[in-house]
């Protein structure tokens, strides 16, 4: 990549996602920021544990998803959720809840 030029991988965990904690208003929101204001700053956006039902949401939500942003988002299969993200991030900076060696600090505890 050519200096100073920046992008970032980001891990997006479904687990627990239903419909009363889903804000499609929100996604879309989140979406057009990311598209509008911080162009090719994406570089992937891995999805983890995928309920079934969020495909529903995900069909509402695709059509408005920019297709070069939509080609950077990869739907990870839970039984190879560690090979598949070891592809693009290194172990050392891969939470260890995917089986990297990077331990997370909770922003708040429960």
């Amino acid at each position: 990549m050519p200096a100073g030029e920046e992008k970032f991988v980001s891990i997006a965990d479904l687990k627990g996602w239903g419909y009363s904690n889903s804000d499609i208003r929100g996604y879309l929101a989140a979406l057009s920021i990311l598209q509008d204001c911080y162009p090719e700053r994406l570089g992937k956006l891995f999805i983890v544990h995928v309920p079934y039902i969020f495909m529903t949401a995900w069909k509402v939500v695709s059509p408005f998803i920019d297709r070069k942003t939509k080609n950077k988002i990869i739907f990870v299969e839970n039984k190879k959720l560690k090979s598949t993200l070891l592809e693009d991030i290194d172990e050392s900076q891969l939470p260890d809840v995917y089986g990297g060696k990077l331990s997370l600090v909770p922003i708040q505890d429960d």
